[in-house]
């Protein structure tokens, strides 16, 4: 009993053990769909709801090397992404985060009539809904760390979690298109791009190179910028992290160090740290849901899981139906509207490839912005 309960007070052990369950779940077919690596969000939600828990630092250094990963394998066709595309990158990045912020505004004024809705909980639950990290951020500097903010947050984010994985992978059987044609026509045209003729060549992989990327991406988040009527922004550890890797990972090298490396072992880092990180963000919402139903009944819930549906669900009909975009790129893009870590490493296990990477880091940024300015006047709103 002794030598159980050691186990069971084994973070490591639970965090893999949570992993190693949803991998397992992750190939079970239902209707020809599969989870994948998602699936390790779903344990963990049920091991957090068990009232397992794990430290907060599991969730950042998994997270870290995730984006990192990420950037540097979608790095050499993200100059000719943005090249081409640019425009309907920025289009789709204002549209999915203001469609995220007026589902939550009719949510909020929807449910009012059981009762008022502080504004700043639903600011939480807007940046929860599209799973956003940098929105948090802003959103809690705007309020002054208020904790309202940070519980409509921790509500709503596990359902946008779950909104977000669920639409990247039914989306192709729903909308019934190959995903096998749309990746021969991505390939087609990264072939026919000019920046194929001087692609950079992949030297074997090399640790230092990769921990440099998360000491100058954490250092780069780090720094501040001024936007006009908003204030003071940063990218934070994840955006600062992926933006280095990408634009280090274009460039080829840094000095003497490779940052075109073998894509087997960054895809391996990438897989790891996406089933630990998936696992640790259930674990740490599930001993929330319980109560987050006792106490808000089913109104932050439900903003949070259609909001997020909603948000996605715009940007998906303008980027395929008026932009004709590849799905593949399209895909990332819209989880990168979201600035949604969990989305893109459910839309990498549901296409195939990294390249969705690329439409990812091409919409972030101005993401980040939008995010910023909708947070902070949702926080300033009355919903009662």
């Amino acid at each position: 009993m002794e030598y159980f309960a050691a186990l069971m007070n084994n973070d490591i052990f639970i965090l893999s053990l949570a992993v190693a369950l949803g991998l397992a779940f992750g190939k079970i077919s239902f209707g020809g769909i599969s989870l994948g690596i998602s699936g390790a969000l779903f344990t963990g939600l049920a091991f957090g709801i068990a009232g397992f828990s794990v430290p907060y630092e599991y969730f950042s250094w998994n997270l870290v090397i995730f984006v990192v990963a990420v950037g540097l394998l979608a790095s050499e066709d993200i100059v000719m992404v943005v090249r081409k595309y640019g425009a309907r990158f920025v289009v789709l990045g204002i549209l999915v985060t203001s469609a995220g912020a007026v589902f939550t505004l009719l949510l909020g004024k929807l449910f009012s009539v059981f009762g008022p809705i502080d504004p700043l909980m639903m600011a939480g639950s807007y940046t929860g809904a599209l799973t956003s990290s940098p929105g948090l951020g802003a959103a809690l500097e705007a309020t002054g760390g208020n904790p309202l903010v940070t519980a409509g947050y921790s509500i709503a984010y596990p359902f946008g979690v779950i909104a977000v994985v669920l639409f990247v992978q039914l989306a192709p059987s729903l909308f019934r298109f190959d995903l096998r044609r749309e990746r021969e026509k991505l390939q087609n045209i990264f072939e026919d791009s000019a920046d194929k003729d001087n692609k950079v060549q992949s030297d074997s992989f090399t640790l230092l190179s990769f921990v440099v990327c998360i000491v100058l991406g954490v250092i780069f988040g780090k720094l501040s910028f001024p936007l006009p009527a908003v204030g003071m922004i940063s990218l934070g550890t994840t955006g600062g992290a992926l933006i280095v890797a990408l634009v280090l990972g274009a460039l080829g090298r840094l000095g003497p160090l490779p940052m075109r490396m073998d894509h087997k072992v960054l895809s391996a880092l990438r897989a790891i740290s996406l089933a630990y990180f998936l696992a640790v963000v259930g674990l740490m919402a599930g001993p929330d849901i319980i109560d987050a139903v006792k106490e808000s009944g089913f109104a932050i819930i439900a903003i949070g899981f259609l909001a997020a549906l909603g948000a996605e669900l715009a940007g998906f009909i303008v980027g395929r139906y008026i932009f004709k975009m590849n799905w593949i790129l399209l895909v990332g893009a819209i989880c990168g509207a979201m600035t949604s870590t969990p989305g893109l490493g459910a839309a990498i296990d549901a296409t195939g490839g990294e390249e969705c990477g690329a439409g990812y880091g091409a919409t972030y940024p101005v993401a980040i912005l939008c995010m910023v300015i909708f947070t902070k006047v949702i926080a300033g709103m009355s919903f009662g």
